[in-house]
């Protein structure tokens, strides 16, 4: 015979203690969804429905006329170049950023902390305050309009988070196991490949995340620095659908924004749980 566990039944008291958790859920929701809701809508309308008065929410008839618009070769070049400029950043990111993090928990000192301060307070400024002075730099060593150059710069805008962010991780990786590891014959590199990266997953998905989102919806920089529109970048390609570039065509405009939107949501759904494990696990100290 198999026993049944009977279903647990909920206090008043605990429903009464989750009321503000779901009424700040239901608040954000109402702020939140309402305006994807009616890009979606607009998306799915016709030119006409657009600006019809009064505006309804649900498209008739539905057309799907705007979506198969956007497949231009200049609308194909925007998602490509944000692809590559994410991708690109993410990779270069990580590649610097995970050696910091790791020499800066491993070898402490006054000199290291300061310098962890530095990166902190350097990481507060406004990257504008830089563009000037970097893009007449890279206007006269013929940098500009180039896929490296972006990629170093959205790696130099994000690195200080991220060093700051890994670095929590790695702090509660137990010393004792890279000693016993150290004691086996592993160099440093082989520790920080072998021991170190495997342990700190859930923290490089959510750094990877938070790269990609943050260089997929940057406008500033593609503005700035690429100057000709084969360089430009998704946010850039969303202005020019309201200006006088592509015209002023609303369901196309809804229709880019909702699959600008796509890839983000994607990459969420995709590794949500470790973006969820790496968010819980890096202010929680061993």
């Amino acid at each position: 015979m198999t026993a049944t566990i009977p279903a647990r039944r909920r206090r008043p008291g605990q429903i009464l203690q989750r009321l503000p958790i779901w009424a700040v859920i239901t608040v954000t929701a109402a702020l939140v969804l309402p305006p994807i809701l009616w890009i979606l809508s607009t998306s799915l309308k016709t030119e006409a429905n657009t600006v019809a008065f009064p505006p309804v929410w649900i498209p008739d008839p539905v057309s799907f006329g705007s979506y198969g618009g956007l497949f231009t070769s200049a609308n194909i070049r925007f998602f490509a170049n944000s692809l590559i400029y994410a991708v690109g950043s993410i990779v270069l990111a990580l590649a610097v950023c995970i050696p910091a993090a790791y020499v800066a928990t491993r070898f402490r000192g006054r000199r290291m902390e300061a310098l962890m301060t530095a990166i902190l307070v350097l990481s507060m400024v406004p990257g504008v305050v830089v563009f000037i002075a970097l893009y007449s730099m890279f206007v006269k060593t013929s940098l500009i309009n180039t896929y490296p150059l972006l990629i170093v710069v959205y790696t130099g805008i994000i690195c200080g988070q991220t060093i700051l962010f890994l670095r929590n991780f790695i702090e509660n990786i137990p010393v004792e196991i890279e000693e016993a590891a150290a004691i086996d014959g592993c160099s440093r590199r082989q520790i920080l490949l072998r021991i170190v990266l495997p342990l700190i997953r859930p923290g490089i998905a959510a750094v990877a995340i938070f790269i990609f989102v943050f260089v997929w919806n940057d406008f500033l920089v593609g503005t700035v620095l690429a100057t000709t529109e084969d360089m430009k970048t998704v946010q850039n390609g969303i202005v020019r659908y309201i200006s006088t570039g592509f015209g002023n065509f609303w369901a196309s405009f809804g229709a880019f924004v909702i699959v600008a939107f796509v890839p983000v949501l994607g990459i969420f759904a995709i590794f949500q749980r470790w973006f969820i494990a790496g968010l819980t696990s890096g202010g929680v100290k061993s």
